[in-house]
């Protein structure tokens, strides 16, 4: 019986552990945004890993690479496999969880400057 309890209470605290990423899984879609107004359509697909990336307004599609997946953040870099003549190219991305309902993106150039934002839900 005790050798139950301990194994029940490993599948529980495994369970509680679950990092952002399952968290998360799924399509998300949101408006990405810069700082002198712009908005566009992004829709993401996390998958267990790696994540795709369409941004429709510019025809633009990447893929995620996870760098670091912890239990409130996930932190990469984008590859552009389609437009990268139309968009940003090279840059790191950070997802955090925005509220209850909503993550975050934010890219960021090589040197650290902040490009651009986007809120996303999930999309059921």
């Amino acid at each position: 019986m005790q050798k139950l309890f301990l194994a029940l209470l490993l599948v529980i605290g495994q369970a509680a552990q679950a990092d952002f990423l399952s968290e998360n899984r799924g399509h998300w879609e949101g408006k990405g945004y810069i700082s002198s107004g712009l908005e566009w359509p992004v829709y993401v697909q996390f998958m267990s890993k790696s994540a795709e990336v369409y941004t429709p307004d510019d025809g633009c599609e990447a893929i995620w690479t996870f760098e670091s997946v912890g239990q409130i953040i996930i932190k990469g870099w984008e590859q552009v496999t389609v437009g990268a003549d139309r968009c940003y190219v090279g840059l790191k991305f950070v997802v955090t969880r925005h509220d209850a309902s909503r993550i975050k993106v934010d890219w960021f150039q090589m040197n650290g400057m902040h490009v651009a934002e986007a809120l996303l839900w999930r999309v059921q």
